[in-house]
């Protein structure tokens, strides 16, 4: 049988649950957009500590020291859009430096969250 063009979690009908998320197979084009819909449990305050893309052939096209036409912003790009905070180093640049498995601040995105 041919492979279907998604993979999607898709909970039983009787169980109350919402589909969380579908992934297209081989997908393209120019431009990856992540809406975030909700934290780990965070009321205020939504991170990532980074994001890999990889294209059909498995190299990664998501490092800006090989792929000179790569950008990324987030909306809000962090924290420092609160009155509060300024120069925070949790930007949304962040999440693709190539440090992924880290629990350092300097390497992570934060943000403020509302639904």
């Amino acid at each position: 049988s041919p492979m279907p063009a998604t993979v999607a979690h898709d909970p039983p009908a009787d169980s109350g649950e919402k589909e969380l998320f579908r992934i297209p197979f081989s997908p393209s084009g120019r431009q990856l957009t992540i809406n975030i819909l909700s934290t780990w449990g965070d009321a205020h305050y939504v991170g990532l500590n980074g994001l890999e893309i990889f294209d059909a052939e498995g190299v990664c096209i998501s490092d800006p020291k090989t792929n000179p036409h790569l950008t990324i912003r987030g909306d809000p790009d962090s924290i420092n859009i609160l009155p509060e905070y300024h120069n925070d180093p949790r930007t949304v640049d962040k999440i693709i430096d190539g440090v992924y498995a880290t629990c350092d601040d300097l390497h992570m995105w934060l943000a403020p969250f509302s639904e």
